[in-house]
């Protein structure tokens, strides 16, 4: 095959040629002979055709090509002895043939003979479902329950629009929120930025007036997670402080460069103003003019931006997110009284980093001592508070109850907290414990108090006015409770309007009657409560102290609980969460083919708890993960083990914390569920004719959920 390659190689030129001849020099006459210009190249490419004495161009070069060939190319160009072939022929034939080749394949088809065909997959033989039998109330073992399966729409996607350069407002804004902190004291609050982390360990600037007579102080972060702050250091003359908070993983904001502004460039405040509850609020104006403070002795942005109280402390940024300055005060009119309007200024960057490695190293000490404020008037509780851990010094001599305040106002909520003894309880008593509600001072005190003992008991009081005393509410003892010194006890509690929870050691100890006191108040660690628990001298240590506000995400509900074939019947509250508190009263239906109770954790894929009680008298806890085919069966028994009686109706609640759930039935607390293989934020749902051989559609009524 090779002598005819050599032919394609030297068809172009040939054909060149061909066309240079027929358009030729003025003097040449006629038209060529095609035929005998190829056979002219082919016989001078032939070895045994000898070369004309005259100069041939087109025999030069195949020439030279064919000494490029190796020695095999060669022998093979070597004709056999045969007669000789009719070269035009060949040549012409194979020429059209090949012009004919290549003027078919059209550029589809090359594409198509280059593409990998791609096989159809045979039909794959769907395996025969084998029905499962359908459970009756009396089969063991219990009924495998069917999946619920809720669809949701696919969601219509959001147009983006086109950017230009920079980020816009909103997306600055969005990505500089988790560095904006809410800052809460016993007087009020404030705001301020996080400009620096060292491990788990965030440093927050915000004003001196912010944190003034205060060591420690609530940070907000986030608009979610509370913190108890240190301050480090405070600056009264330039107006500025740092604080401390630990341990998470914080986000800082850098610093800008303040000196580069000129009047008229944009910039953003944002801070909590006014103290108002939700984010942080933001305001854009422009750089009025650059200053220098002799009162302050510091460096001074002017803006027309709106700065309003609460603001103090917050960042002043640039339209890309750094911090130029710390919102400090605004002038709203002149010395002569004349009112004005859009003067606010914020401290410079420049001294603010100029005063940052003195007030990040200098333990600020209280100027005034923190007094309790007659009613609190912040929107702090709303956002929880902690985690924070901390000490309470006995004096037997002051004859008061010592406290640690968490400076929140709130009404239904969760607390808790983990105590270490501070001595032995055969050497001298002690106690400790929660106020929860607690409002006023003097004969407008009003509080709720639950305290644990030495002896191993425990205790429900409230106090409405200063000379009432304590109203003893409920008391009981304590199965598992550690009296040793340096033992440690963790408290939990749970009040929703009139009623609560206690736990000590994760053991459910009682419900509580709050019906005394409902109003919203503070939350405080205590010690002392009792006259004689106290050792001068001595410290009752206390860790992972946390209040959390629950909030009512939905609710009262009423409805029934009619589901189709095959799938269970729920009735979703939308409510999106992890952590939650659910409640519900059910009517049992007639017969004893019934359930009833709640689906939680229930995200877009199949995984969800779902726990119940049936008309048998069981209750149950029953998880699926994606991809089971059958529900897990986590834990269940018998209510009368309990003491629960069942009635035509019952009063169910779930709580759910983080790993662990607890479950009551009729006021009764049922069982303490593991929940730590689904910490899934999903949907929670009253639930019913969980099993398939339950299609009664029962009432419900009062159906709400608080979230915290």
């Amino acid at each position: 095959m090779r002598p005819f390659a050599l032919v394609f190689l030297a068809l172009p030129l040939l054909l060149s040629l061909a066309c240079a001849s027929e358009t030729g020099s003025p003097g040449s006459v006629g038209t060529p002979d095609l035929g005998a210009t190829v056979q002219a190249a082919v016989n001078a490419a032939l070895p045994t055709v000898t070369p004309t004495p005259t100069p041939n161009t087109n025999a030069t070069i195949i020439a030279s090509i064919i000494a490029t060939e190796d020695a095999e190319y060669n022998s093979a160009l070597t004709p056999a002895p045969t007669p000789t072939p009719n070269i035009d022929a060949t040549v012409e034939a194979r020429t059209a043939a090949t012009i004919v080749a290549m003027s078919a394949l059209a550029p589809t088809d090359i594409q198509a003979e280059t593409r990998a065909p791609t096989p159809t997959p045979a039909p794959t033989a769907m395996p025969t479902a084998v029905p499962t039998p359908l459970p009756t109330p009396t089969r063991q073992p219990s009924p495998t329950p069917l999946p619920t399966f809720t669809p949701r729409p696919t969601p219509t996607p959001t147009p983006v629009p086109t950017r230009v350069a920079g980020p816009s407002l909103s997306e600055m804004v969005k990505n500089v929120r988790p560095a904006v902190v809410r800052i809460q004291t016993g007087r009020g609050g404030g705001s301020g930025v996080i400009f620096e982390t060292q491990g788990q360990t965030g440093y927050v600037i915000t004003n001196h007036h912010v944190v003034e007579g205060y060591s420690q102080v609530n940070v907000v972060v986030n608009d979610s997670s509370t913190y108890r702050g240190t301050v480090q250091g405070s600056d009264r003359v330039r107006d500025l402080a740092v604080v401390s908070i630990c341990c998470d993983r914080f986000r800082a904001l850098p610093f800008g460069d303040a000196s580069r502004l000129e009047p008229g460039d944009e910039v953003v405040a944002i801070g909590y103003a006014l103290g108002l509850s939700g984010q942080a609020s933001i305001t854009r104006g422009i750089v009025s003019a650059m200053r220098y403070d002799n009162r302050r002795q510091s460096n001074v942005i002017q803006t027309d931006a709106a700065i309003n109280p609460g603001n103090s402390g917050g960042p002043m940024l640039s339209m890309t997110g750094e911090i130029l300055g710390i919102n400090t005060f605004r002038i709203d009119e002149s010395d002569s009284g004349r009112a004005a309007e859009g003067l606010g200024f914020a401290v410079s960057e420049t001294t603010v980093r100029q005063r940052l490695p003195a007030l990040k190293t200098a333990r600020a000490a209280p100027t005034s001592t923190p007094t309790r404020r007659p009613a609190p008037t912040s929107s702090f509780g709303a956002y929880g508070f902690g985690p924070t851990s901390g000490e309470l010094w006995h004096d037997p001599s002051d004859g008061l109850i010592k406290t640690e305040f968490a400076d929140v106002f709130v009404s239904d909520l969760l607390v808790w907290a983990t105590f270490v003894n501070p001595y032995s309880a055969a050497s001298h008593g002690w106690d400790y414990g929660f106020i929860i509600r607690g409002t006023g001072a003097g004969v407008s005190a009003e509080m709720v108090q639950i305290v644990v003992t030495s002896r191993g008991r425990w205790e429900l009081s409230s106090r409405q006015g200063a000379s009432s005393g304590s109203r003893v509410i409920a008391r009981g003892t304590l199965n598992s409770f550690d009296t040793s010194a340096g033992g440690r006890n963790r408290l939990w509690v749970a009040a929703l309007g009139g009623r609560g929870l206690l736990f000590v050691n994760g053991e459910f100890i009682s419900s509580l009657d709050l019906s005394q006191i409902t109003g919203a108040g503070d939350v405080a660690i205590i010690t002392g409560a009792f006259t004689g628990n106290e050792v001068a001298g001595a410290v009752t240590r206390f860790e992972d102290f946390q209040v959390s506000h629950l909030r009512k995400s939905y609710g009262p509900a009423s409805g029934t609980l009619q589901g189709e074939p095959e799938f269970i019947a729920t009735h979703s509250s939308g409510v999106w969460t992890r952590n939650l508190v659910a409640e519900a009263t059910f009517t049992s239906p007639r017969g004893n083919d019934w359930d009833y109770g709640f689906t939680i954790r229930n995200p877009e894929s199949s995984r969800l708890e779902a726990v119940g009680i049936d008309g048998l008298g069981r209750w149950f806890h029953k998880s699926r993960d994606v991809g089971d085919a059958v529900y897990q069966d986590i834990s269940s028994g018998l209510l009368r083990a309990h003491g629960v009686t069942l009635g035509g109706r019952n009063h169910l609640v779930l709580v759910a914390l983080e790993d662990v759930g607890l479950f009551f039935v009729n006021d009764r607390f049922v069982a303490r569920l593991d929940l730590s293989h689904n910490l899934d934020y999903g949907e929670t749902s009253a639930m019913g004719d969980f099993y398939v051989s339950h299609q009664s559609s029962p009432h419900f009524e009062d159906y709400n959920v608080w979230t915290p």
